[in-house]
């Protein structure tokens, strides 16, 4: 096993160390970033920016709640299931 880790960035003032990565791990990630043509520190920030751009199942769902007007999963099943029959 090795360690990833990344210095400060332009911009960026946080350093992220990921320790116990397996090596075929960062074997592939190493790769991946050679075929983008992108250093291993670019590749990584990429995934970690586009992986916190998308919003967990929880996420979803408390935004959904908040939306919802009070509505009830049983409301929001039961209108489904009207619209269907209509």
């Amino acid at each position: 096993m090795r360690c990833m880790q990344f210095g400060t960035m332009t911009g960026v003032a946080t350093t992220l160390q990921i320790r116990d990565v397996p090596d075929d791990a960062l074997d592939i990630i190493r790769a991946r970033a050679a075929a983008e043509g992108m250093s291993l520190a670019a590749y990584v920030r990429r995934l970690v920016i586009e992986t916190a751009a998308q919003p967990t199942v929880s996420e979803v769902l408390a935004r959904t709640t908040r939306r919802s007007a009070g509505l009830t999963m049983a409301d929001l099943v039961a209108a489904t299931r009207a619209g269907r029959d209509a």
